[in-house]
């Protein structure tokens, strides 16, 4: 399997508590898994108790849910149930300490992974008090710097371009922040890979032979990046909003607080989920917080050729990045 950057050799993993075979890590998380949880990097941490526990059973629909959505269920006590058709379904407990999944096929596939490493988690960190953002995330020389935006507007490419030129990855799609972080936000790693559609590896020159897709059904990657992954937190500097091309003037263009709230539905990750799992208040402060804490929070159209990304990182580096 190509990488970015070449892997180390794969590490066979330390047997976690009560002899489950996975003993990975996510967002600053020890993970247990009853099933391989690829693409997540072993625990080298602290020798303290799972945070979360992964198992494999059955996962009904909830008895008198308070929310009933299509994709997602949540009981009174804060128990979640997420549903893909034809992939699997998932139930967290209220504290985000258990997943269990019940799945179609295999547990550990592809499809499978994609949501369980996104939306899932992304429900587990909310449990836990951590904001999950929908963001690229890299580290430079100043912190770290997310790139947010909607689906599409090239989060993902942009993060392998940045990669090939030797920033190191923290999190792909879905970033992860500890607010109550002393000393400012935190960005938690997710997992040393990235997800690109044909195209975008195309205009990179970018092999896709012998990558797995990230669904059966799309033409759209998991790429590894290897020894390119930042393993450890980092302070999240600033927060760069990409935008489609002509949307704003060109350059990197400082928002004001007013500008950073109007764009607060292409930062979150799944915006809607915190409503429906009773943290809308909590959503209410999450962005004024996170945004008086920053050194900073810019616009910037869609990147094209390599003189534009140039002037990008200058313009990041003059910003303290």
């Amino acid at each position: 399997m190509s990488a970015l950057i070449p892997m180390a050799s794969p590490d066979p993993g330390s047997v976690a508590p009560s002899g489950h075979p996975g003993d990975r890590c996510i967002y600053g998380l020890r993970i247990a898994s009853t099933f391989p949880l690829a693409d997540l990097p072993p625990w080298t941490g602290d020798g303290r108790t799972v945070d979360v526990w992964v198992d494999v059973g059955p996962v009904p629909p909830l008895a008198d849910p308070v929310v009933d959505r299509p994709f997602l269920q949540v009981a009174a006590d804060g128990t979640s149930r997420f549903q893909v058709p034809g992939v699997a379904a998932w139930r967290v407990a209220p504290d985000g300490s258990r997943i269990t999944v019940d799945p179609v096929e295999d547990p550990a596939g592809a499809s499978q992974r994609t949501f369980l490493y996104g939306s899932v988690f992304a429900i587990v960190g909310l449990r836990r008090g951590l904001l999950p953002v929908h963001a690229a995330c890299l580290r430079f020389a100043g912190g770290a710097v997310a790139f947010a935006g909607p689906s599409g507007i090239g989060k993902s490419t942009l993060a392998a371009r940045l990669v090939l030129r030797g920033y190191p990855l923290l999190a792909d799609d879905v970033t992860m922040l500890d607010l109550s972080a002393p000393g400012g936000p935190l960005v938690l790693p997710a997992f040393p890979r990235l997800k690109l559609w044909q195209d975008a590896m195309d205009r990179l020159g970018l092999p896709a032979e012998g990558l797995e897709r990230a669904r059966p059904t799309l033409d759209k990657f998991h790429l590894p990046v290897g020894e390119a992954f930042q393993g450890q937190p980092a302070r999240l500097k600033a927060m760069v909003f990409l935008e489609g091309r002509g949307a704003t003037r060109p350059g990197l263009r400082r928002l004001t607080l007013m500008e950073t709230l109007e764009r607060s539905g292409d930062m979150l990750y799944r915006p809607q989920m915190m409503v429906r799992l009773g943290l809308k208040a909590e959503r209410m402060a999450a962005i004024p917080r996170l945004m008086s804490a920053l050194g900073g929070a810019y616009a910037h159209c869609r990147l094209g050729d390599e003189a534009e990304l140039d002037a990008l990182l200058a313009a990041l580096a003059d910003a303290g990045a």
